[in-house]
């Protein structure tokens, strides 16, 4: 059997996706024939299945130990607590630099006595090219942390956590999911409505948001409502620019720690004769690669895309050139990705493009490469973790899929390995490119049960 089985067409029908909009390629792993074969070799949208491409790649390239390196710099001398000039802080393109680390870093900046630094901090971003990102491209909401772009000092994914907490005395307490970085403001107006039992329904569009940025300055308005049946909620933006959430989150806490400062944060690089003061060293990639993978993360799809560029071609990381460079990895393994586009690594695209033999290609070299339990686990697991927490439970799948989703408008995708009795793998690849796609996904997971059903059928036939 090649063509798409009946019952996965009628699923498909049944829920406005036509056959046409469908390209799907199943095959066990060892084996030449393949289970299913419906337009395996057309190139489809495949949404976040493309973090399966950008994070193999990776650990092939940089191997699972590989980590990332955010020093502090400084040409100047320390005297009687004062660091007399400026402090350069020079990014890699840890896809995971957060609060606590830049904690970390000024606790050892104040154990070498430094209470003052006499100058600017300057940013060195000159591991990634100099490139334009316009957040609001993809989709028109610049605010949302899922359009954050790459940056070689990428801090905290560039987003703030709101916390929405209702009160007894029917006002809304709306603070940041921990630090509150200088030049945040915002302005809450918002009343509890509703009764209990009423629901939680659209109430990000209720609390009537208002997202304003201007430099390093950055404001958050609510002036709507919130619905009572919500509970504590929380809502991660993306308010400054690229360095202004670092700035004032350095600054706070630099304060915090009895530190003084004057001088502001801009732009600039390293000197030759700067030494380090501090080095934070990341989590290895492997660990990156399962948050990447497990929960969809696109901005560190982004960032490690541009790492493997800087890494192959050790110049500034450049997104064009990483998609030529992956195609030229995958012909120095052995097979050819002819119709692989890349834009940028994550999946956020129009323009990405794979077919699902070519994305095959790539699954069943994760099963032969030194790596590949790194790989493979960092795959959500089905009705257990990740984007699949809450898909195929009950279901013959539940425990023994290691897949990975995609979600755009007009895409849904499925894609990774169904793990059978007797330590046998299929690789399944599964994509939607039609306006019925969201309805799609229930015809996507009872193509995936039926592999597992016609396996059963098929041992039980042969036990007999």
């Amino acid at each position: 059997m090649a063509s798409l089985p009946e019952p996965i067409s009628d699923a498909m029908r049944n829920v406005g996706v036509p056959v046409g909009a469908v390209s799907m390629y199943v095959r066990e792993v060892g084996k030449q024939n393949a289970l299913i074969d419906h337009r395996g070799s057309t190139p489809m949208n495949p949404a976040s299945t493309m973090k399966i491409v950008t994070t193999l790649v990776g650990l092939d390239v940089l191997t699972p130990s590989y980590t990332w390196k955010t020093t502090f710099n400084s040409n100047a001398r320390i005297e009687n607590g004062v660091l007399n000039g400026a402090l350069f802080i020079k990014g890699s393109g840890d896809p995971k630099f957060v609060t606590e680390h830049l904690q970390a870093a000024i606790n050892a900046l104040r154990a070498r006595g430094i209470r003052h630094i006499n100058g600017d901090i300057l940013r060195d971003r000159s591991r990634f090219a100099e490139a334009t990102h316009d957040p609001s491209l993809f989709d028109g909401q610049p605010y949302r942390a899922y359009n954050v772009g790459p940056d070689a000092l990428l801090f905290n994914f560039k987003s703030v956590g709101l916390k929405f907490v209702p009160q007894l005395d029917g006002t809304v307490l709306v603070t940041t999911d921990g630090l509150r970085p200088d030049g945040l403001t915002i302005t809450n107006r918002l009343r509890v409505t509703g009764t209990v039992g009423g629901g939680c329904v659209d109430w990000r569009t209720l609390v009537t948001p208002s997202f304003a940025s201007n430099g390093h300055f950055a404001s958050a308005s609510f002036t709507g409502t919130y619905p009572r049946d919500c509970g504590e909620q929380s809502w991660y933006v993306s308010l400054f620019d690229e360095g202004g959430l670092l700035a004032g989150s350095f600054a706070r806490l630099w304060r915090d720690s009895g530190g003084t400062w004057s001088g502001v944060m801009k732009d600039g690089l390293t000197p030759k004769n700067a030494r380090a003061l501090y080095t934070h060293t990341s989590a290895p990639l492997a660990a990156m690669v399962t948050d990447i993978n497990k929960f969809s993360n696109n901005v560190m799809a982004r960032q490690l895309l541009l790492t493997i560029d800087a890494e192959l071609s050790k110049r500034p990381g450049q997104a064009k050139r990483a998609a030529r460079s992956i195609r030229e990895w995958a012909k120095v393994r052995g097979f050819d990705l002819p119709d692989l586009v890349i834009e940028n690594g994550s999946g956020l695209s129009r323009i990405e493009r794979v077919s699902p033999q070519s994305m095959a290609k790539i699954l069943e070299y994760g099963l032969t490469a030194p790596f590949a339990s790194d790989f493979v686990s960092s795959l959500p697991l089905a009705a257990t973790d990740g984007t699949l927490t809450k898909r195929f439970v009950n279901q013959l799948a539940e425990g023994s899929a290691y897949l990975k989703t995609g979600t755009l408008t007009g895409v849904k995708a499925l894609s990774g390995y169904l793990l059978l009795p007797g330590d046998r793998k299929m690789i399944f690849v599964g994509m939607i490119n039609h306006g019925n796609a969201e309805a799609g996904q229930k015809a996507l997971d009872a193509a995936v049960d039926w592999v597992y059903q016609s396996e059963a059928a098929h041992l039980k036939a042969i036990s007999r």
